[in-house]
């Protein structure tokens, strides 16, 4: 597969087919309902310009604000009401109440984690306590087994 059989068409958002099928591929629409459509009347420029603090709101005829600034204008107010948003007092009160008054004390030493390997020869007359294997016993002994048949294999060579 080339690089130009992965790109799209213009005016297709729909990939192309792989060369050598049979699938027909859909014919090139225009994509008129996903486009917004840029104004050519300078409104676009003053929109920026009111945005960046450097000129007046754009307004309509009558003296409205333009639709762009009135969207603009409704987010700039739900913005700063949102930043001016804070916890009640009752609510930081129950959260500080509900917080313990002494801190945790810390573990003294990092517990050990064991398990208990039980032998199946296990009678009941002769009852053995087990084996105690760490996880790091255990690590220590596949390695060295390890190290032991690759000991073996190069002197077998």
């Amino acid at each position: 597969m080339t690089m130009s059989d992965r790109t799209t068409q213009p005016g297709d958002d729909l990939p192309i087919r792989p060369r050598g099928r049979d699938v027909p591929v859909p014919p090139a629409v225009p994509l008129a309902d996903r486009e917004v459509p840029l104004r050519a009347d300078g409104a676009s420029a003053d929109l920026h310009a009111w945005l960046d603090g450097e000129g007046a709101a754009p307004r309509q005829a009558d003296g409205s604000l333009t639709a762009e600034a009135e969207l603009w204008s409704m987010i700039s107010k739900e913005t700063k009401r949102r930043r001016d948003v804070r916890t009640p007092q009752h609510v930081a009160a129950q959260i500080m109440a509900a917080l313990p008054d002494k801190r945790p004390a810390a573990a003294t030493a990092a517990p050990t984690v064991e398990r208990v390997v039980v032998s199946p020869a296990t009678t009941p007359e002769r009852e053995e306590p087990g084996l105690r294997l760490s996880y790091a016993a255990a690590a220590a002994a596949g390695a060295g087994l390890l190290a032991l048949g690759a000991l073996v294999g190069r002197m077998l060579r």
